[in-house]
């Protein structure tokens, strides 16, 4: 596939058009699958699924670690992800163009070793095998970007349970509710604001109807109510 680029290359691209590590993982885990990578024990690519993981990270030298699941020698279509960033509002910048540069064009207007005047009496000069010459250092964005090259999340995007968990149907209400216990855990709302929060903002922060919104919150206040009650009756 002739738009196949290694996850370093596209790293550097991205950060070259002010493109986050953090907007990339976004978007990996939130779209159709984008990336190919050779899962541990085999030979062949095949596409990353993270449809259902709830963490991610990309790291150098092509490695992306998905649920604690290590893919390696990861690549990626360039032309399908700069269409699936341009459909989210963020366009790439960098184009083939951006490569050129003066010490580039200084070379190219450089005369060819290969081409000579028909009155040049001078020997062949033999020219280095082409397998000789020192290759191009692999490009890829900086550390920092790398380090914010993160997903991580309670729930999968797509709302499906993590692979190798069951639940009754499609378990978005115990992953709903499971990341609703974790906010309260964390601090990051208190039980007053669980409750005051509308039944669509709920829907929308964690991926699920408005229906399991509301039943996965019932869930865990009912939950607390019962704990609460229990450890008073002691």
């Amino acid at each position: 596939m002739p738009n196949m680029i290694s996850l370093d290359e596209a790293s550097w691209r991205l950060e070259k058009s002010k493109i986050s590590g953090r907007a990339f993982a976004e978007l990996l885990v939130r779209s159709e699958p984008l990336l190919f990578g050779l899962f541990p024990g085999n030979e062949l690519h095949e596409r990353v699924d993270l449809s259902r993981v709830t963490s991610f990270r990309a790291e150098p030298e092509d490695v992306v670690v998905a649920d604690n699941v290590r893919w390696a020698g990861v690549k990626l279509d360039w032309r399908e992800l700069c269409a699936a960033l341009k459909r989210r509002g963020r366009p790439v910048s960098w184009t083939f163009a951006s490569d050129i540069t003066p010490e580039t064009l200084e070379r190219a207007r450089q005369p060819s070793p290969t081409r000579r005047r028909l009155d040049d009496l001078r020997p062949t000069m033999r020219l280095m095998p082409a397998g000789s010459a020192v290759p191009r250092s692999a490009r890829r964005a900086r550390p920092g970007w790398f380090e914010g090259a993160v997903y991580t999340s309670a729930v999968p995007p797509s709302g499906k349970p993590p692979r190798g968990t069951r639940g009754p149907k499609s378990g978005k209400r115990e992953n709903a509710a499971a990341a609703i216990r974790k906010g309260l855990n964390d601090k990051i709302f208190t039980v007053d604001a669980l409750r005051a929060t509308p039944e669509k903002g709920l829907a929308d922060r964690y991926g699920v109807s408005r229906d399991t919104a509301r039943k996965a919150r019932n869930d865990v206040l009912q939950s607390r109510v019962e704990i609460s009650t229990s450890t008073n009756d002691k």
